[in-house]
């Protein structure tokens, strides 16, 4: 029996040790077509050790940005539900932002399509018909309660996606980590500023201060 469990407890190790590696490449550069090969190189495993546990390369990225997609949706619902006022549940929203952009921005979406379209698709009408209407929902609550002008928010999401998109698309994320993350934030601090009233401004230059 010992043997047995050692085994099901290795089996399972080499399967997270797939999911966190190719998940872990996707937080740092968005989704690249990687091939068994590689992976199973840079794991120091062979290829039929990786068919033991997926059927194809295709199992294994749709596991891993499922995953992945629902924790950034569970992340969002957590950070609504919280007792907070609208401007610090926005720079709540940034840091998750800074974390899962790289692989669902439009650019990373787009080259998935090319190998996978389905599941681009599915991750596509996930964004549209479960994340964006709570962000659409907290901006609408932050209009009615005067800290955010009134401007549509489907404008406010194009700005938003377009600027940090160009973030990834110029290749900031090829400098060093420290670069990258100090960029996306303050642009996510300038891009806030932008739509936020006087009163809302206060707050967060508030917010911003306290952090420093």
């Amino acid at each position: 029996m010992r043997t047995h469990k050692n085994h099901i407890d290795r089996s399972d190790e080499q399967r997270m040790r797939l999911l966190n590696f190719l998940g872990e490449k996707y937080l740092e550069k968005g989704y690249q077509n990687y091939r068994v090969a590689d992976l199973a190189s840079e794991l120091n495993i062979i290829k039929k050790t990786f068919y033991k546990h997926f059927r194809n390369k295709e199992d294994l990225v749709r596991e891993v940005l499922t995953k992945y997609l629902r924790d950034a949706y569970t992340t969002v619902v957590t950070i609504i539900q919280a007792k907070s006022n609208v401007v610090e549940k926005f720079l709540s929203l940034s840091k998750m932002v800074e974390i899962y952009f790289k692989i669902f921005n439009e650019t990373s979406i787009a080259r998935l399509k090319q190998y996978q379209p389905q599941l681009a698709v599915q991750i596509n009408e996930f964004r549209s018909n479960r994340v964006i209407p709570l962000i659409k929902l907290l901006l609408k609550i932050g209009s009615r309660k005067k800290l955010i002008i009134n401007i549509p928010p489907e404008i406010i999401l194009q700005t938003f996606t377009a600027a940090l998109g160009s973030i990834i698309d110029n290749k900031f994320i090829g400098t060093t980590d420290y670069s990258f993350r100090h960029t996306f934030k303050y642009a996510f601090y300038m891009l806030l500023n932008g739509i936020l009233t006087k009163k809302g401004k206060q707050y967060l230059n508030h917010k911003i201060e306290e952090t420093k």
